[in-house]
């Protein structure tokens, strides 16, 4: 029987609790502290385990959403044209969502591409319009990954 990956994730934090940890000496704090660091994000993530993939899905058609939008308004010379190509060939490569995570950085480095390129030769129009698309989308995006986060308690001013 292979174990599945949070009973795998629940062994790694016992093997850091029970065994690890109590062998750290005290007057190594940094060790210490960050030993405790990974058991509460393994502990984190062993809650998070059955929600990750919808998440990542979702973190994919954002990045679809702001590609598509970028690609709406886009306009420019030579080097923004052809970011923007490349931009439409990464999303034409990733139509499915069989690989959200693998779509998404592919997507996101295609569209850090055309922002780069835009300084280059990016019509005034588009130089203009480019940061407000950007920053609306990833505005929502930074709301849903606050959200996400909740339970690492590092945010604490959080939006309902």
């Amino acid at each position: 029987m292979i174990p599945s990956v949070d009973d795998r994730l629940a062994s790694i934090v016992r093997a850091l609790n029970d065994i690890i940890l109590p062998a750290v000496p005290a007057e190594a704090s940094l060790a210490r502290d960050l030993t405790a660091l990974s058991i509460a994000h393994l502990q984190i993530l062993r809650t998070q385990l059955d929600a990750a993939p919808a998440f990542e899905l979702e973190e994919l058609v954002d990045a679809r959403k702001l590609a598509n939008a970028l690609l709406e308004k886009g306009d420019g010379g030579s080097e923004v044209e052809a970011a923007l190509a490349s931009l439409r060939q990464t999303l034409n490569r990733y139509t499915t969502d069989e690989q959200p995570r693998q779509a998404r950085v592919a997507i996101h480095s295609a569209i850090d591409d055309v922002i780069r390129k835009t300084g280059i030769d990016g019509s005034p129009g588009f130089r203009e319009q480019l940061s407000r698309l950007v920053l609306d989308a990833e505005s929502a995006r930074a709301i849903k990954d606050r959200k996400w986060c909740l339970p690492m308690g590092f945010d604490t001013d959080v939006i309902e």
